[in-house]
């Protein structure tokens, strides 16, 4: 072999060593050991949940296996737990923020203002603002960004939970403290939330929910949000839409007078202004039920139907199962009844058969 050949080899080996070293420096960051100062799980727990009402901004995924029937109307419900969301997140406040969901051909935004809510569909180019707080309304992305997520199941929880540290990691550049919270509600299917936090500020940069749902920060900083990028700017050429709070209560109400009773499943009913939508019970083993109105309630039947749902309720209804969360659709005479939560099927199809 020339002393040229020799040469380059050795040079092509350097250079080599060297990628290789720049590859592992990532990984060996990603795994080693995080050194996140000691807090306690109480005082963790309570710092998460104060710090969900604060400022903060960053850009955050979340990621689902829970498989849910394409349900007429709420295809959205289902894409937001089974499968990837991106979000841009800008918090000032509880009553000031935007979270831009992002994806490969356009983005929706939702913003919440002193004046009320609206939403930007970029792909419709139309806006539409609600203004009051509505008496209902399905999951959204901004229900699913760390800092809200963990406020709403450490709250949920209640204090009789168990608190339990979990090893330190670093999320969104930061060391952040890990925090287990796990129900003692036997009732729900909720069996453990992981959350890790910045143990400074408290806020939350990731969630896991049983093992089949997180929620976690890329990049996240506490510094609020410029007032320029919370004020929804609506273009002379946007459609724009308008509701308040009462003409959705009248409208449901409309629809299908169906009077819940005061009770399913041995729980409470949640006090609201709706006679077709209820929620019963507290904390994470509360479930919702939702009279279907006419053929949207067949479709709906038939959907959870075609999608492999068991038989129940003397053969009127069917149930699908999955990792945590559940839903129960059955017809009694002419109307149809979803009920769905966090809860044992046993729960479910038990408020089922009362409603007959």
């Amino acid at each position: 072999m020339s002393v040229v050949r020799r040469e380059a080899r050795r040079r092509w080996a350097v250079v080599a060593a060297v990628v290789g070293a720049l590859v592992a420096v990532p990984l060996v960051v990603a795994f080693a050991p995080v050194m996140a100062p000691r807090i306690e799980p109480g005082q963790l727990r309570q710092r998460v949940i104060e710090a969900a009402s604060g400022p903060y901004q960053g850009y955050a995924e979340s990621r689902g296996s829970i498989v849910l029937p394409e349900l007429p109307q709420l295809g959205d419900v289902s894409g937001l737990f089974g499968g990837t969301t991106s979000m841009r997140v800008w918090h000032a406040g509880n009553a000031a923020w935007r979270v831009a969901v992002l994806d490969p051909v356009g983005e929706k935004d939702f913003f919440k203002t002193a004046s009320g809510a609206f939403t930007w569909d970029y792909g419709r180019n139309l806006w539409t603002e609600t203004v009051g707080d509505p008496a209902v309304r399905a999951p959204q992305a901004s229900d699913l960004t760390p800092p809200e997520l963990a406020r709403r199941l450490l709250k949920d929880a209640g204090d009789g939970a168990t608190l339990q540290t979990l090893p330190g990691r670093r999320i969104a550049g930061k060391a952040a403290a890990g925090l287990r919270v796990v129900p003692q509600d036997p009732d729900t299917t909720i069996r453990a939330v992981d959350v890790w936090a910045d143990p400074a500020s408290g806020l939350a940069l990731q969630v896991e929910v049983a093992g089949v749902f997180t929620t976690r920060f890329l990049d996240a900083t506490t510094e609020p949000p410029s007032d320029a990028v919370l004020q929804p700017q609506a273009s002379d050429s946007s459609g724009f839409a308008s509701s308040t709070r009462s003409e959705i209560t009248s409208s449901l109400n409309a629809v299908t007078r169906a009077n819940l009773p005061g009770s399913l499943g041995g729980r409470a009913r949640v006090p609201g202004p709706l006679s077709a939508l209820a929620a019963y019970g507290t904390g994470l083993s509360r479930f919702v039920v939702i009279a279907v109105p006419g053929r949207l309630g067949d479709r709906t039947l038939a959907a959870l139907r075609d999608a492999g749902g068991v038989a129940v309720a003397g053969g009127t209804g069917y149930l699908m199962r999955s990792a945590v969360l559940n839903i129960v659709v059955t017809k009694v005479g002419r109307r149809t009844y979803l009920v769905t939560g966090f809860v044992a099927p046993e729960v479910l199809t038990a408020a089922a058969g009362e409603l007959r």
